[in-house]
Parts: structure tokens; C-alpha cells; sequence
């Protein structure tokens, strides 16, 4: 276990390069193959030791004593800004400016996934996970002189990695989970790279009876603190430099019979109270994903659906008062990913060793009206228009690890008894 472990975060660490992603919100759509390849569906339906991700009460499920996965997925980005002439002039406080449409130069980013479950006996389990859970970034510093764009300075990259040890107690086919959280985050602006590290936690539920499982899961806000570098409020006067990962409380239920498997999950992803997030005027997303399996004994196919409504705001008031917090987020924070088409399978090399891969597309796009600002800037011809988009493709890779052995490591507790830790 303990060489496991180390191979797993030399893993972790190995992949843990990030670059422009984010599909619901900052978040990704499921943090493993298998989850990803059905439309990030999770919360209910058990998918080995990665369900240490998604529901921590999940992996009392296991009907091997040992489980791990290690996996990543490679996401690419293709992300525009659009501003047309009109709405150039007034960003750029008057001066004359041409339509500019620019795409973003940032790279591809690759996103680890890593976990490991072990079963004590029937009742209880512990894991260890280390997973990306989002990020993003774009980079338009190599765009046109005349760009409001390169004027604005939008380079930037927010990547999140998480550790956390779940536990879980199952007793008549109810579950119950916890697991804290560790979560390191990376931001890198003009002004330069702050990196943090901060504490949250999960707790989940989960009930099987007849083929059908539910599931309940919370992962608490985790506050990170980039000082000298975040600045919220978008003018450089009150620098809030706090940024929340967002609080996530979703719900799922999934009906399996014939090696056929159904699941639907929700999730409410709290942007709308999340610090730095609501300075931006972001709201709450709602996300409904959709996915279904078909295992046979070698091999199983899948397919998904995501869809979630961006939370990014986009009605500029009329006297353009909250018009900078807005485009802000168009251009360097342009989270408006909403339909996510998903597919994907698995093959079991042996009874010990499989291998999952997913693909995505995923596509979104929002516009905001700029105000008539020709009464503050003579030179400005009317109202505008500023559109960014946000298609993405990704493919998402694990290789899986599960064997019936466990191993002990004695404790002896002041001299009582010797407890037994896997």
C-alpha cells in the first residue's frame, strides 16, 4: 500500500500541469474516466475507486478489498473574444477603436486523477484521492495592437488541485461518508503567481435497494487568498484578494438491471455566494447530467450529457456601472461552457487490471450589450456588443488496479490493543 501511495502522487504531480479549462462554471464536468464519459454523472452509481470524487459514502461499494486508479484528462480549449467597434470605443474610455475578434492563445491543460479505496471489512472504508477540480485561463497577449483585449491585459491562469481521505460506513445498504479536504490553488495574472493552500470537507450519503441507488454529496467552499495578485473589485482601491472554490451540494439517482445502468445527477454550484465570484456578479449554476452504461464481462460502452446555463452575468446596466465586472469576466474568466456530449468505455485486460477512456465536446457562448456611452465620450457611435465563446474537446484516460489482499500496518494504542490499519 504504501509504494500505491507513492505512486500515486508521483503521479499527481507528474500530470499536474494545467492551462485553460473549465466546463460547468471553473468546475469540471467529473473528475474520472468513467464519471466523464457519462456526462460527469457520479453521486448515485459506484465507478471503482474514483468514486472517491464524487461521493465519499460510494466506496464502501467495492467488491474488491483494494482498489486504484490513475488517469488525466487532456482538455482543449477554443476560446474567443468578440467586441465590435461600437463597444470598443467605450471600453476603451473613448478612444476610436476597430471590431476585434481574438482567440486566445493559451495552452492545452492536462488535469491528474488519482485515487485509492481499501475495504477493512463489510461495514467500513478509507481512500486517498489527489484529482484537479478545475481551473481556468486565457491568453491574448499576442493579439493586435488595436484589441481592447491586449489594452485590458487578459492573461491569466487559476488552476485547483484537492487531496482528500474519505471514509465511509455502510450498515443494510445505506452509506454514509466523510472525507477533509487539502486543496492547493495556483493563480498567475499580470501582477504575477500567488499560489495557496486551504481546508474544506465533504460529506455524502448514499441507499441501494433493487437496482436503484441514491446518492447525496456536499463539498464545502474552499476559501483560497491570493494577496497581490486577485483584485475583485476591478479597481485597484479595495483589493479583496480572497477567491472561493465554490460550494457544491448535488443529488443523483441511478437504476441498474442486466448489466444496463441509468443515472441522472443534479448539482447546484453556489458561484452566486462565493467570494470573489459573486464581486463579479456571477449566479448560482444548476447542473442536470444524464449518462448510461452497458458492461458486459470484458468491456462496457457510455454516454453522457451535461448541461449547465453559464453563471456568468451579461445585462450591462445603462449607465455602464457594473459593465467592468462583466467584461472582466468575458474576457479572462469566460466560464460559458453549456451543453457537454460525452462518450466513452472501458476494457478489463485481466480480472486485476482495466483501462477507461472518455471523450468530450462541450460548447457555450454569452453576449452582453454595452450602454450608448456617446454622452460621456463624443467620439462613441452607440451601443455595442462584446461576445465570448467557449468550445472545448477533451479526452480523459485511466488505467485501473483491483485486487483482493490487504495490508497491515500493527498500531499499538498505550499498551491496550493493537489495532489494525489497512
Amino acid at each position: 500500500m504504501t509504494k500505491t501511495i507513492k505512486l500515486a502522487l508521483v503521479a499527481a504531480m507528474a500530470l499536474g500541469t494545467t492551462s485553460a479549462f473549465a466546463t460547468n462554471g471553473t468546475n469540471l464536468i467529473g473528475y474520472g474516466a468513467k464519471s466523464r464519459a457519462m456526462g460527469g454523472t457520479a453521486i448515485s452509481n459506484f465507478n471503482g475507486a474514483e468514486s472517491a470524487f464524487a461521493n465519499p459514502a460510494l466506496i464502501t461499494q467495492s467488491e474488491k478489498t483494494t482498489e486504484v486508479t490513475i488517469g488525466a484528462t487532456l482538455l482543449m480549449p477554443d476560446v474567443t473574444f468578440e467586441a465590435d467597434a461600437n463597444a470598443n470605443t467605450n471600453l476603451m474610455g473613448g478612444m476610436p477603436m476597430s471590431a476585434t475578434e481574438d482567440s486566445s492563445t493559451a495552452g492545452y491543460g492536462m488535469i491528474p486523477s488519482v485515487a485509492v479505496i481499501n475495504k477493512v471489512d463489510d461495514s467500513f472504508a478509507w481512500g486517498l484521492a489527489l484529482y484537479g477540480v478545475g481551473g481556468m485561463g486565457v491568453d491574448y497577449r499576442t493579439t493586435t495592437p488595436d484589441s481592447a483585449i491586449t489594452y485590458m491585459g487578459a492573461n491569466d491562469n487559476l488552476m485547483l488541485m484537492r487531496m482528500s481521505v474519505p471514509l465511509a460506513y455502510t450498515v443494510a445498504g445505506f452509506s454514509v461518508g466523510i472525507a477533509p479536504v487539502i486543496e492547493y490553488g495556483a493563480l498567475s495574472m499580470d501582477t504575477g503567481v500567488t499560489t495557496d493552500i486551504a481546508i474544506g470537507f465533504e460529506i455524502g450519503a448514499a441507499y441501494t435497494i433493487a437496482g436503484v441507488s441514491l446518492g447525496l454529496d456536499y463539498k464545502s467552499a474552499v476559501t483560497h487568498d491570493f494577496e497581490n495578485t486577485f483584485n475583485s473589485d476591478m479597481t485597484g482601491t479595495a483589493v479583496q484578494s480572497e477567491l472561493d472554490t465554490p460550494a457544491v451540494i448535488g443529488l443523483g439517482v441511478s437504476y441498474e438491471i442486466a448489466g444496463s445502468t441509468s443515472s441522472f445527477d443534479y448539482k447546484n454550484i453556489a458561484y452566486g455566494s462565493a467570494k470573489g465570484f459573486e464581486d463579479f456578479l456571477w449566479e448560482d449554476q444548476n447542473v442536470f447530467a444524464l449518462g448510461y452504461e452497458y458492461a458486459a464481462e470484458a468491456w462496457a460502452v457510455r454516454a453522457g450529457f451535461n448541461y449547465g446555463a453559464s453563471p456568468l452575468a451579461t445585462d450591462i446596466a445603462a449607465d455602464g456601472s457594473n459593465m467592468d465586472p462583466i467584461v472582466g469576466s468575458l474576457a479572462m474568466f469566460p466560464a460559458v461552457c453549456e451543453s457537454h456530449y460525452t462518450v466513452g468505455g472501458s476494457y478489463n485486460f485481466t480480472e486485476i487490471i482495466s483501462a477507461d477512456l472518455a471523450f468530450m465536446y462541450a460548447t457555450g457562448s454569452a453576449t452582453a450589450e454595452t450602454p450608448d456611452m456617446t454622452g460621456a465620450f463624443p467620439g462613441a457611435a452607440g451601443a455595442g456588443e462584446i461576445t465570448a465563446t467557449n468550445d472545448q474537446t477533451a479526452l480523459s484516460f485511466a488505467l485501473n488496479y483491483a485486487y483482493e489482499y490487504a495490508f497491515h500496518i500493527p498500531i499499538d494504542l498505550m499498551g491496550m490493543y493493537s489495532l489494525n490499519v489497512l
